[in-house]
């Protein structure tokens, strides 16, 4: 089950269908409509941080000023400001002290910055892994952080990096730590710590080294769990019994960010839920879903990864990781943002001719999945906490929420976001089963392209 290594395709190997003209004019035309949306969604972005606390970001800050002053991070004892707990593993608290030597103004504005930045980083990272663009010359390689800063523009449109803007969360940070080592931005001899860094962090980043497994990348894997290692350590050197206490509770509680039946909760176990079964039946029945979902999706990156495609790998680990949560709430799902890069990628090979450069199931699946979380709204918008931007919100705060009490249409609509990552992961299932291995595929017909020199 090794994953090959693929070349990028050439110039010269890439067929060429569509005039340079057309292929620059669509570029053109795309790129100034990502950025008018970046500078718009931006000012409503920035006036929200000017205005507003951010909730998540300030309970960073809490966590790190009590390891500056010996507080307890957990239980009752914890110096919240908000009353929102800290969930993360103790190293996350260290990492956050910094924050604590800023204002609280300055430190939201430069979290939210950073916050920006990554996600740009990720995009662009997409950007450069895919060559379906006709051509695929050195000055498109060239433009891809342009590119990458004009699908900002379009992510911006989209509800899960709104919502971790609007709180001042951490998953774009540890998505941007995830995608430079399943697209090969992390040099080779640290491939890998990347995502065991994540997983130190905020457990859930620690299924992403399941395609280091199923492509036999043992040093990669190896890398990724020392890396674990040395952050759990470190937690327990700066705090050992509130280390020895989240491994031991904290690390069990399935139920640490929200139950099952809270509303927003797009994970599997949110629609079973609001579908009428019970939470706890539903948590039961997610132990050997979580299973079969690894196996199916552990089959679909390997065979994606022969097929030299890791930006459909990153998607489809991002989905799967999503749905098979206890608890995935539109902030969880940052990381679908690569799924913009991947459905342009898909049309240009579409309008250009291309037709080795795109697949209906990848097609497919990423315009729904794109469709259904886009939130045309801004965050400094009055009426911005409508159904209209966020889907759950057509749910009544404390339920009752069955098909029999809200009818399907509103049932569907509230669990578009979970219903939509479900059908988009089945298609990248399907694509993966179409796809042929690199080594059997002609040059033209690798998607994209996973070079070793990153």
């Amino acid at each position: 089950m090794t994953a090959p290594t693929v070349s990028p395709t050439t110039t010269a190997d890439a067929p060429r269908t569509a005039s340079r003209p057309l292929v620059r004019g669509l570029f053109a035309v795309v790129t100034i409509v990502g950025l008018v949306c970046l500078v718009w969604q931006l000012d409503g972005v920035f006036s929200h941080v000017r205005e507003n606390y951010l909730l998540d970001v300030g309970v960073f800050v809490d966590a790190g000023q009590a390891i500056l002053d010996g507080n307890a991070l957990y239980g009752d004892d914890f110096p919240s400001r908000s009353g929102f707990a800290f969930i993360y593993p103790p190293l996350a608290a260290v990492l956050f002290v910094p924050l604590t030597w800023m204002g609280e103004e300055t430190m939201e504005m430069v979290w939210t910055l950073a916050s920006l930045a990554a996600a740009w980083a990720v995009l662009t990272m997409a950007v450069h892994r895919i060559t379906v663009l006709a051509g695929v010359s050195t000055l498109w390689r060239r433009l891809a952080p342009l590119t990458g800063l004009a699908a900002l523009g379009f992510a911006l449109l989209i509800e899960p990096l709104q919502v971790h803007l609007m709180y001042g969360q951490i998953n774009v940070f540890l998505v941007l730590l995830v995608a430079a080592d399943l697209l090969g931005y992390t040099p080779k001899w640290l491939r890998g710590a990347g995502v065991g860094i994540a997983a130190g962090i905020k457990i859930t980043p620690a299924a992403y080294a399941l395609v280091f497994l199923v492509t036999r990348k043992w040093g990669d894997l190896a890398r990724s769990f020392v890396a674990f290692l040395v952050t759990a350590g470190l937690g327990w050197i700066f705090r050992a019994s509130d280390s020895t206490f989240f491994w031991t509770e904290e690390f069990f509680n399935g139920e640490r960010g929200g139950g099952p039946g809270y509303a927003a909760n797009q994970a599997l176990t949110g629609i079973l839920t609001r579908a009428g079964m019970d939470g706890d039946t539903a948590q039961t029945l997610m132990i050997p879903g979580l299973l079969v979902i690894a196996v199916i999706s552990g089959w679909a990156v390997w065979r994606l990864s022969a097929a030299g495609r890791p930006v459909s790998v990153l998607l489809t680990l991002v989905l799967a990781v999503s749905i098979s949560a206890p608890i995935a709430v539109a902030h969880h799902w940052t990381g679908i943002i690569v799924a913009i890069v991947l459905l342009a990628a898909q049309l240009s090979a579409l309008v250009t001719g291309r037709r080795d450069g795109w697949d209906w199931p990848t097609l497919t699946g990423t315009l729904l999945l794109v469709v259904a979380n886009l939130s045309f709204g801004r965050l400094s918008d009055e009426d911005y906490q409508t159904s209209a931007n966020h889907h759950y919100q057509v749910f009544p705060e404390n339920g009752p929420w069955s098909f029999s009490d809200i009818g399907i249409v509103d049932f569907l609509y509230g669990n578009i976001q979970g219903i939509s990552g479900i059908i988009c992961l089945a298609l990248l299932c399907l694509a993966a089963w179409r796809a042929r291995p690199a080594e059997d595929a002609g040059p033209a017909e690798v998607k994209e392209p996973h070079t070793t020199d990153a």
